[in-house]
């Protein structure tokens, strides 16, 4: 036996059968109908009504059509000739207002189009000169970012020296040395020093303090003080200018022989019958080449010492330094031939000015040496003819502040380039651009030097292994970290130097960073940058170089006085020494220093 259907799809298959049944039905009845011809008859007789109805509303319209031209005709029945002539002028006048619309919207047109063309203009006008304001703003900005820059000029970033600090800004004092954390001053437990007192042989003056007739006890009033023999002894040393007029006689001698009268031979110096010696003579020189002193002040100067009873006039004082200079002529030509023989030599240079011109004032030297020397102008044609560079070997390393000249095929010397110019450079690059790379720069170089300087004070000579190479490794990330920066950087002020402070350090990596591997090598060139100090002080003052004539002068004396100062030799006595005609000869000098 199947299985029996669920009740709810039996009952859905009996719903479809009944369906179909009925549509059986249908279709049977319907094909009856056709067969019997009754369908047809149907389907004839809906035709013919529909026909009916068309038909009707044929002949409606007809009718329609035949009223309306009945009305036409009687329209123009009643036409008349002056309506005619009212419906041309109607016409007329039409096409006329039709024309001029058309005139006026060509107007129109015209004026919209010359609208647009002046929009056009008026917008273009509008842009370029919005552009031009845009960069006029801009260039406004790179003036002010310069100028602003301009005034954060200190000692830090340019080598402008700490006594031109602009007014209200705090003075920078270089100082190398590392704070300890401990107060100014003396410290606990520090010996105290005082002015020693000088040796029972050494006094030259007595003075007794006693009391006055009307003094009394200060404890009871009573006035009878009784002396008891004792004293209490407190030193005083000064100083005293004490006029010499020295009478000097050169005898006369007559030959036994002959009768010639013979004379014993005179000083240069005392050829005229009065003059002033070498100690004042010396003073004058110190105080206008190494005090710096205005040529018209030094004879107040020493009218003051001498309560005015000696004044040189300035005549006199002028021509000290020309006489002095020539006779130093052969030590200064000695000395440059000591100069080409240092294994380390410091050398700079620095514009001042002379009668309204700029000249140059060079220097060579080092701890023991200073050369100097002056020329018109500060170019290779100067260098060349001081003669020094020229003749060093392979052996010596010059220091010097990136001198481009010094680079020049003909020198075989090795340069080494100063690290504190570059780090001013760096910290003025800075400071225009906000660029914190050049200061991680700068600050990765401080601190090398630093642990440089600890390592040598403990007595090590080169750093600790892989130090160097850290060093390199972080160098080379600063400055493609800067790189990037200041190709970006599209100020005409600020960005051509920041890029040529990178690149300058990438092109004279070993140059500047020689020291590393050379603990023997200085780092910075400040010695030739003090010794060049004093010549901007003495620019200033009267009686300043009158050509470069003049301060070859100053650079011949200031030869001989710093170098004999590196020596240890007094200066008022090298000075006496040469206004006696015999200066200290080089080898004395160096002499001296190895006693």
């Amino acid at each position: 036996m199947l299985p029996l259907m669920p009740t709810t799809a039996r009952e859905d298959l009996f719903l479809r059968c009944s369906d179909l049944q009925l549509r059986v039905k249908n279709l049977e009845r319907e094909l009856d109908e056709f067969k019997s011809g009754k369908r047809y008859l149907k389907l004839q007789e809906d035709h013919r009504l529909v026909v009916a109805g068309y038909i009707k509303e044929i002949q409606r319209l007809k009718s329609e059509l035949a009223k309306a031209n009945a009305r036409t005709v009687t329209v123009r029945n009643l036409w008349s000739e002056e309506c005619e002539e009212i419906w041309k002028d109607h016409q007329s006048t039409v096409e006329e207002k039709n024309r001029e619309i058309d005139r006026l919207k060509d107007k129109i047109w015209e004026i919209y189009m010359k609208c647009d063309e002046k929009v056009d203009t008026i917008t273009e006008d509008y842009e370029n000169r919005l552009s031009e304001k845009e960069a006029i703003i801009r260039e406004l900005k790179a003036h002010l970012a310069h100028y602003e820059a301009l005034l954060g000029r200190d000692s830090t970033n340019t080598g402008l020296p700490t006594s031109q600090t602009p007014i209200g800004k705090k003075k920078h004092i270089p100082n190398g040395r590392r704070n300890t954390g401990k107060k100014k001053g003396g410290q606990p437990g520090h010996e105290k020093h005082k002015l020693e007192r000088p040796s029972a042989e050494e006094v030259t003056d007595e003075k007794d303090h006693t009391l006055n007739s009307d003094d009394t006890c200060p404890r009871c009033g009573s006035d009878d003080l009784r002396f008891t023999g004792e004293y209490e002894e407190k030193y005083e040393i000064d100083i005293e200018v004490k006029i010499k007029k020295t009478l000097h006689k050169y005898w006369l001698y007559e030959c036994g022989e002959c009768g010639e009268i013979l004379r014993t031979g005179i000083e240069p110096w005392h050829r005229a019958e009065c003059q002033y010696g070498p100690v004042l003579q010396a003073f004058a020189l110190s105080m206008m080449n190494t005090a710096n002193a205005a040529m018209n002040k030094v004879p107040l100067m020493i009218s003051g010492m001498t309560n005015g009873e000696v004044m040189p006039s300035e005549g006199y004082v002028a021509k000290l330094q020309p006489r002095a200079a020539k006779g130093l002529d052969f030590f200064y030509d000695d000395l440059e031939r000591n100069v080409i023989t240092r294994i380390i030599l410091y050398w700079d240079d620095t514009v001042v000015m002379a009668d309204g011109k700029r000249i140059c004032l060079r220097f060579y030297g080092d701890e023991k040496t200073a050369y100097y020397v002056a020329h018109e102008k500060k170019d290779m044609n100067g260098v060349i003819e001081d003669g020094i560079l020229d003749a060093l070997t392979e052996d010596t390393k010059v220091m010097h502040d990136h001198s481009s000249i010094n680079y020049n095929p003909r020198f075989v010397f090795k340069n080494i380039e100063c690290n504190a110019h570059l780090q001013r450079d760096l910290q003025k690059s800075a400071d225009d651009t906000g660029h914190e790379a050049l200061l991680e720069i700068k600050d990765l170089i401080t601190k090398a030097i630093k642990d440089r300087n600890d390592l040598i004070m403990a007595g090590k000579t080169e750093y600790e292994p892989g130090y160097i190479e850290q060093f390199e490794d972080k160098l080379s990330e600063l400055l493609e970290k800067a790189r990037a920066l200041a190709n970006e950087n599209r100020s005409r002020y600020s960005g051509p130097p920041e890029r040529a402070v990178i690149n300058r350090i990438k092109k004279y990596h070993d140059n500047y960073f020689a020291w590393m591997k050379d603990f023997s090598l200085p780092t910075t060139n400040n010695l030739s940058e003090r010794a060049l100090r004093g010549v901007k002080t003495k620019m200033k003052v009267s009686g300043q170089f009158a050509s470069a004539k003049t301060a070859n002068y100053y650079a011949k004396i200031r030869t001989y006085v710093e170098t004999c100062r590196r020596n240890g030799i007094n200066e008022m006595l090298a000075l006496i020494r040469l206004c006696r005609g015999n200066p200290y000869t080089v080898e004395e000098i160096y002499s001296a220093d190895s006693q």
